[in-house]
């Protein structure tokens, strides 16, 4: 190909962003487009996020999430550094409540080293030097690198430097029509593509099927609920997680500290019954709700991977106090319900693997031809936006 080839981000959430931004920087292609559905860009799980920078020692070393999480840690903290956006660098601790958790926990710690996590285990007599407000069975795990960021800050500035850079951003934009190298949008516009990312999120399965990607997987979201306070009261140091179930991709509820060092608690895992259904009505899809509820109803009976178990579990933290309750379990502190309001909640657009009859825990990254589909951008996505952006970009320009 002798003319720069143009290219095509659909989605545009902070991974088809940082794509974006990655594609302009290695200066191979001619016209960047990204295209977005909204009228403001990443108003979904790109900014309805913790803002939690995740060092990545919670995954399988073999998994897309170990190789990407460790060294995009790092990319992401410069990446604020250098650009002066506000941080929290209050590191993390994981706490455990019996013994068979303490087995977990040096799991935890033994594929944090093996991703090259900057990592180690303590003893329970030093976590108040970490965070006095924790509390453990015995050991506890530290983790200086688990920082904060404020995901609406980070999407600002690289919406700047892609404004800079002239790429082109398109919002309220749906795509009525396509073919091998165009799309037809609904405005009327067509856009002509050498090469497409599918970068959209919750709908990265169905644009994929639109191109005619045949999978075995299905949506299964799950809503995050959040509590924060802003009482300075609520002074902590540190994050505080639980050991988590390494079976499910959930972290179980923990407290973190945003870059203001506000604290907030959560999130839970409740079924969901669309991609962006916040509230009890808000935002259901239709077409995602007769497939969903048959799906759940099948899992509620069967209960694959514990679904009912972990439905059953996760219901009751629709009220306050069982949230609260919860996290009580690993931080010593008189929280009182009144002074904790409901935060913006975030749906998880979680993969259900039908061929496994399990979630699908890791990123699912599908390549064909000239088109790239992310069909499983699920934690840590938003931590892992900037590697994942280097690591799609290298996979098309050696396509060139």
């Amino acid at each position: 190909m002798n003319q720069k080839p143009n290219l095509v981000i659909i989605g545009g959430g902070i991974v088809g962003l940082t794509i974006a931004r990655e594609a302009y920087l290695v200066q191979k292609f001619n016209e960047i487009t990204v295209i977005e559905k909204e009228n403001k860009f990443a108003i979904h799980s790109s900014t309805r996020n913790s803002g939690v920078i995740h060092a990545g020692f919670y995954y399988l070393s073999n998994s897309k999430k170990a190789k990407f999480c460790s060294s995009a840690n790092k990319m992401l903290r410069e990446y604020c550094s250098q650009h002066q956006l506000p941080v929290n660098k209050c590191g993390k601790v994981v706490v455990t409540k019996n013994y068979e958790e303490e087995k977990v926990l040096y799991e935890l710690e033994s594929r944090g080293k093996k991703n090259g996590c900057d990592i180690k285990i303590l003893p329970k007599n030093l976590l108040s030097s970490y965070e006095s407000n924790a509390k453990t069975y015995e050991n506890f795990l530290w983790s200086p690198n688990t920082w904060s960021a404020s995901p609406i800050h980070l999407i600002e500035n690289i919406l700047k430097e892609l404004r800079e850079a002239n790429v082109k951003l398109l919002c309220n934009q749906k795509i009525l029509n396509y073919g091998e190298n165009y799309l037809s949008l609904s405005s009327g516009e067509i856009i002509k593509y050498d090469f497409l990312v599918n970068a959209t999120g919750a709908y990265a399965l169905n644009v994929a099927e639109m191109f005619g990607i045949k999978t075995h997987f299905k949506l299964l979201p799950f809503k995050g609920l959040y509590l924060s306070t802003k009482l300075k009261r609520y002074k902590m140091k540190a994050h505080v997680y639980p050991v988590p179930d390494i079976d499910q991709p959930f972290l179980g509820i923990h407290t973190t500290l945003n870059y203001k060092n506000e604290l907030k608690i959560g999130p839970t895992a409740i079924p969901a019954f669309s991609p962006e259904n916040y509230t009890l009505l808000e935002g259901i899809d239709l077409n995602f709700l007769s497939q969903l509820v048959p799906l759940q109803l099948n899992l509620l009976i069967k209960n694959h991977f514990n679904f009912r178990n972990l439905a059953l579990k996760e219901i009751k933290f629709i009220f306050k106090q069982n949230i609260l309750k919860e996290v009580k379990k690993i931080i010593n502190m008189d929280l009182n319900e009144n002074d904790f309001n409901w935060y913006s909640p975030g749906i998880r657009a979680q993969l259900y693997n039908s061929k496994t009859k399990s979630l699908e825990n890791d990123f699912v990254l599908k390549e064909e031809q000239n088109r790239f589909h992310i069909l499983n951008s699920i934690s840590p996505a938003w931590t892992c936006s900037l590697k994942t952006a280097e690591y799609v970009i290298k996979h098309l320009v050696k396509n060139l």
